[in-house]
C-alpha cells in the first residue's frame, strides 16, 4: 500500500507509515508525527486518502504522547483535507493543540463546539470565545459562563456580535471587573448599554457616549437650560461646600444629591478627566457656569491644566440636564431616565441672542448671591 500520493517521500517513510496499520510494535509516537507530516505535504487529498490517514491516525493516537498529539493538531488545524472526525478526537483529547483547534479550526463539528462552550473547562471556553465564526447561540452560551477570562475574551472578540440580550449581562459583570469594563467601553462606546461603564472609559470613549446619548434624546442643536430645575437647597449646599474646600463634606453632599454611595461620589469627584463630575452637577440642575466654578474650587489644578478647564466648561454648557441625568443614572446603576419633557426649543431654529442670554442672567454669580435667594 502506498499512502496518499506518489512521489511524496522515500520508501522508508512509506514503510514507517504502513506499520501503523499493523499490530507490530514500533515507535508509534514517531509514526503519528511522520504520518501527519506526510499528509500535510500536499494541500489536497482524495476522499480515500483522507480516510486512510484518519484510520491510521486514530490507532496511533492510543499510544501517542501529548506532544505528538499537539503537533498533529497544530499542523492539521487549517489543512483543507483534514478529516473532521480526527480533528474532533484531537480536540477532545486536550492539550495545547486542542486549544488551537477550539480557537481556530473551522472543521470542528458544531455539536462538539456547542458542548464545549457550555460544559468545557475554562481554558477551552476561552479558546472558543476567540473564534471568528461564533454564532448567536454559542455567544449566548459563552456569555452565561462564570469565568471572567471567558467574558473578557468574548468582549475583545470583534467578530462576535453582542446582541441586545447579551450585552447587559456582560455590562453587569463589568461593573466589578475593570478589564472587562475597559474591553466593552473600547469596543462598543456607541451602545447605550455601555453607558453604565462611563467611569472606566477614556476621554474619546466618553465623548462618543455623550454624543450617542444626546442623539438618542433628540438633542442635536445647542442646549438651552432656561427651563431646567434642581433642588435649590441641595445645590446651594454643594456650591458652598466646594467654596470651603471641604473634600469629604463635598463627597457626602454629592452622594446625597445623586442618591449614590459615598465611594462612588468620591470616585466621580476625583476622576482625572473631570467629565463624571460635570455630568453629575449638570444632572442635579447646576448651571454650566456654576459647574465650571465648582471645578476650580474642588480641583485647583484644573485651572493650571492646559485646555482642561475650557474643555470642561464646553462640556457643561453643551450638556442638558436630561442627558446628564441619563448618564448619571447609568453610572449609578439606576434605570436610564427618558426625557421628562419635549425639547426645550424648536430643533430647527437657532438660539437667538435673547434666548442665549437667559442662561447667564438667571445664574447666580457667587455663593453670597445664591444664599440671598429664598429656598
Amino acid at each position: 500500500m502506498r499512502l496518499f500520493a506518489q512521489d511524496l517521500t522515500s520508501d522508508d517513510l512509506h514503510h514507517l507509515a504502513v506499520r501503523g496499520l499493523s499490530e507490530a510494535g514500533g515507535p508509534k509516537p514517531l509514526l503519528l508525527r511522520v504520518l501527519t507530516d506526510l499528509f500535510v505535504m500536499r494541500p489536497m487529498h482524495s476522499r480515500e486518502e483522507s480516510r486512510q490517514f484518519a484510520e491510521i491516525a486514530h490507532r496511533l493516537m492510543i499510544d501517542a504522547t501529548p506532544a505528538e498529539c499537539d503537533h498533529t493538531a497544530d499542523v492539521l488545524c487549517h489543512h483543507p483535507a483534514a478529516p473532521p472526525d480526527l480533528l474532533d478526537r484531537l480536540a477532545q483529547r486536550g492539550g495545547e493543540g486542542a486549544l488551537k483547534l477550539f480557537a481556530k479550526c473551522r472543521a470542528l463539528s458544531t455539536p462538539l463546539l456547542q458542548d464545549a462552550a457550555g460544559t468545557g473547562n475554562g481554558a477551552v471556553a476561552e479558546a472558543i470565545a476567540r473564534r471568528a465564526d461564533l454564532d448567536p447561540t454559542m455567544i449566548a452560551t459563552l456569555a452565561a459562563r462564570s469565568e471572567i477570562e471567558v467574558l473578557r475574551t468574548l468582549a475583545r472578540n470583534e467578530s462576535a456580535p453582542l446582541a441586545p440580550a447579551i450585552l447587559p449581562r456582560l455590562v453587569a459583570r463589568a461593573r466589578t471587573d475593570l478589564l472587562l469594563a475597559q474591553a466593552l467601553a473600547e469596543r462598543l462606546p456607541h451602545r447605550v448599554e455601555t453607558l453604565a461603564l462611563f467611569m472606566t472609559a477614556d476621554a474619546r470613549q466618553r465623548a462618543l457616549m455623550i454624543a450617542r446619548t444626546r442623539e438618542s434624546a433628540g438633542e442635536l442643536d445647542p442646549v438651552s437650560s432656561a427651563l431646567e430645575h434642581g433642588a435649590d437647597t441641595a445645590l446651594r449646599r454643594i456650591e458652598a461646600i466646594a467654596l470651603e474646600g471641604a473634600t469629604d463634606d463635598f463627597a457626602a453632599a454629592l452622594a446625597d444629591a445623586c442618591h449614590c454611595d459615598v465611594a462612588l461620589a468620591r470616585a466621580i469627584m476625583m476622576d482625572g478627566g473631570g467629565e463624571p463630575l460635570a455630568i453629575a452637577l449638570r444632572a442635579l440642575g447646576l448651571r454650566p457656569e456654576i459647574v465650571t466654578r465648582i471645578f476650580l474650587l474642588v480641583d485647583p489644578q484644573t485651572s493650571h491644566a492646559r485646555g482642561r478647564a475650557s474643555a470642561l466648561a464646553r462640556l457643561a454648557s453643551g450638556l442638558s440636564q436630561d442627558v446628564a441625568k441619563r448618564i448619571l443614572d447609568a453610572i449609578t446603576g439606576r434605570v436610564v431616565t427618558p426625557p421628562r419633557h419635549a425639547p426645550l426649543h424648536d430643533q430647527t431654529a437657532r438660539l437667538s441672542s435673547a434666548r442665549a442670554g437667559l442662561t447667564p442672567s438667571r445664574a447666580p454669580r457667587s455663593v453670597r448671591d445664591l444664599l440671598k435667594r429664598p429656598a
